[in-house]
């Protein structure tokens, strides 16, 4: 069921935004966000990752609250598929075991978002 309800666009929406202020977050303050989940600094290379990130969150939260009906099996998609490589990132870096963590667990939750809407 792929729901195109006011309920259902109302939860994308809201999960599209709060992604958006995330990726905002990451693009404004990713130094900071950084040093929140991890007492050490991080590195360019980190920050590069963290601009990365921000961006497509920016994008796809952007694209989901414009347009909630359209490709939430894409938004679940990638979602996961970050979630799964940020928890394989964890289980060889110990370095960015946290923040890796961190990313995985704000993926799992606006896929998980995503899919409860799309079940209502």
């Amino acid at each position: 069921m792929t729901g195109s309800s006011a309920a259902t666009d109302h939860l994308v929406r809201i999960t599209g935004v709060g992604s958006a202020v995330w990726g905002l977050a990451l693009l404004a303050r990713g130094r900071e966000v950084w040093r929140l989940v991890d007492e050490r600094p991080p590195t360019e290379a980190d920050l590069a990752a963290v601009r990365f990130l921000g961006t497509r969150h920016l994008v796809e939260g952007v694209t989901q609250a414009v347009l909630p009906h359209r490709f939430q099996e894409l938004y679940v998609g990638i979602d996961l598929t970050h979630a799964l490589s940020m928890v394989g990132l964890a289980a060889v870096d110990e370095r960015r075991r946290r923040p890796a963590l961190a990313s995985a667990a704000v993926a799992v939750a606006a896929a998980a978002l995503t899919l409860v809407a799309r079940r209502r």
